[in-house]
């Protein structure tokens, strides 16, 4: 009779899976399982050894474990139900069918095996502090170094030049210029139509706030559209004034990424598809911990070939430091009651030059990230940073953009505050095909706050303010506090926070905020109560305070400034305030 040899992972008749597997022998790099090799029970509550029963799979004295095998738990009969590519066929003078009696029948209370402390399922990260065989999540702060060393870099945007080395003077005057066209031609606010769905009543969403049904926001597209994708633009002809454009509109869309601190993780050229973007870095290789209690590498790329996620005792993202104005790297244990405790696992795309191209979830047009290795064809600078074209690299930049200044990389913690919701992490695990890389994790901050940007108020979330803007609640906040709590007197304080923070917000200069806004520091005290019986006249009133100065002081148009009103006014409804 034939029977499969089992592996890690595979399932057992009692709805338990093997979480051990200690053969020198593998299917498509995933360990096969032998005799005293662990699986869970749910039915039992705990790890078990397995009784492996194929006596022509051998090494080291111990049997390999196929299916019909038995978990040796408190079960009547829980066998393994193997899934791999090799096949053991049981020799006549030895049938399976009495192995398989064997298997299933009890053993003698006199070898009736210890109980067995089970064995944690292995995780991506952990602290170091937690010894061999325990992948509990910590319970106090502790220092990054405890959990990998990481790296730290940063895009920046590239600018078209003829020559080869960029001018500082250069890219002082269009850093300058960008900066000065974001404070004089602010968003227009518009949202792209989106197709109707079914209404809400407002208690509905008031129930469901508290959990999060908002789908994270899209990125914001590249400023430059024309050519195409970058690879698009690229892949022009060289001749003519239309390949040149298309060239330069590659260009455009792509930035070149900085290298901050850290060991330099990539030896290539890098590239990422968003200007102004911080990211860290951890290479897998350089996790500390029990290499016993972490994830192989052949387990992520398992993993990734099917999109899927992995557990894991940290995760990092970027917050604003409100006091500095300055990105921050922040660190979370992450438990498996916190709900926040599995990162996403994606396989990196080899492209036709030889780089590996990361596509972020729910992108269609373009790679964020792309690297090409200092041994692909065509490239000849190991450390040179890729520009979207084949040109020569550009040398590193050393003008700071203002407002985006180096982040605090310095000291990054790991806290126990209650991590995040899961849309404000954006972090992955990247993953080679053959595992010719070590998988690296990656997270990556989100676009800075815009002049005049209209968004939910949670949007905003983990969003640098670059020490330029506010984000004003439309209306206040405690307008629609007392608004809720009249709609809604047996309401949960935590869903009135949750509904709060779905409220519309605008970004403004900071200065704006602090002088001319109508509600900061709570000098709309006596207004809260009228405000919150008309909460769309209160948005007029208090948007009409703070018009004249935006328009004369930062120039905004009477357009702009209507099309933000406007954009307000469809949250808000949407969200069921007001009609």
């Amino acid at each position: 009779m034939s029977r499969q040899l089992a592996k890690l992972g595979d399932k057992t008749t009692s709805g338990g899976q093997i979480i051990s597997a200690t053969s020198g022998f593998s299917d498509n790099g995933i360990s096969l399982v032998m005799t005293g090799d662990m699986a869970l029970c749910p039915k039992c509550k705990g790890a078990f050894q397995i009784m492996g029963t194929a006596i022509h799979w051998s090494s080291i004295g111990k049997t390999h474990v196929a299916t019909g095998d038995r978990v040796l738990c408190r079960c009547p009969n829980n066998q393994v139900i193997a899934n791999t590519s090799y096949w053991v066929e049981d020799l006549p003078k030895d049938p399976f069918g009495t192995q398989a009696k064997l298997a299933a029948s009890p053993p003698a209370p006199a070898v009736q095996p210890a109980p067995v402390k089970p064995v944690p399922p292995p995780v991506f990260a952990k602290s170091c502090l937690r010894g061999a065989g325990c992948n509990d999540a910590g319970t106090t702060e502790e220092p990054q170094e405890n959990f990998a060393t990481m790296s730290f870099y940063q895009s920046l945007p590239f600018s078209p030049s003829t020559s080869s080395t960029p001018s500082p003077t250069a890219d002082s005057e269009t850093v300058q210029y960008a900066q000065t066209a974001k404070k004089k031609q602010p968003a227009t606010g518009k949202a792209e139509a989106a197709a109707p769905e079914k209404k809400k009543s407002l208690f509905d969403k008031v129930t469901g706030f508290f959990f999060g049904e908002a789908e994270a926001m899209p990125l914001p597209p590249p400023p430059v559209v024309m050519g195409g994708s970058a690879q698009a633009g690229m892949a022009a002809s060289a001749g003519g004034a239309m390949g040149k454009a298309n060239q330069d509109a590659a260009q455009a869309l792509t930035h070149r990424m900085k290298h901050l601190s850290g060991p330099k993780v990539w030896q290539g050229r890098i590239a990422m598809n968003l200007p102004f973007v911080v990211m860290g870095v951890v290479l897998q290789s350089m996790l500390k911990g029990e290499k016993s209690d972490l994830l192989t590498a052949d387990n992520l790329l398992a993993v990734a070939g099917r999109k899927g996620t992995v557990p894991t005792r940290v995760r990092y993202r970027w917050e604003d430091d409100l006091e500095t104005g300055r990105l921050k790297a922040v660190g979370y244990h992450t438990g498996p009651d916190s709900g926040r405790d599995r990162v996403k696992v994606r396989l990196l795309e080899k492209n036709l030059s030889g780089g590996y191209e990361f596509w972020e979830d729910g992108e269609l047009s373009k790679p964020l990230i792309t690297w090409t290795p200092a041994d692909a064809p065509g490239s000849s600078d190991a450390e040179g940073w890729h520009t979207g074209n084949d040109s020569a690299p550009v040398g590193t930049v050393t003008v700071t953009v203002p407002g985006l200044e180096y982040p605090d990389t310095h000291d990054v913690r790991v806290t126990t505050t209650p991590a995040p919701e899961e849309k404000d992490f954006r972090d992955y695990i990247l993953v080679f095909p053959g595992n010719v890389h070590p998988p690296i994790y990656v997270y990556l901050s989100k676009p800075p706050v815009e002049f005049l940007e209209v968004k939910p108020y949670r949007d905003f979330n983990g969003r640098t303010r670059q020490r330029l803007y506010h984000v004003d609640h439309m209306p206040s906040r405690q307008a629609v506090v007392l608004y809720l709590k009249r709609e809604f007197p047996d309401i949960h304080p935590d869903k009135i926070k949750a509904m709060v923070d779905q409220v519309a917000a605008i970004a403004v200069p900071e200065k704006v905020h602090r002088q001319d806004s109508a509600t900061y520091g709570g000098r709309n005290r006596s207004q809260m109560g009228p405000d919150s019986h008309n909460l769309r006249a209160a948005i007029d009133k208090d948007f009409d305070q703070i018009k004249p100065v935006l328009m004369q002081d930062y120039g905004a148009t009477e357009a702009a400034l209507e099309a933000a009103r406007k954009e307000m006014h469809r949250i808000n409804t949407e969200l069921g305030l007001y009609k």
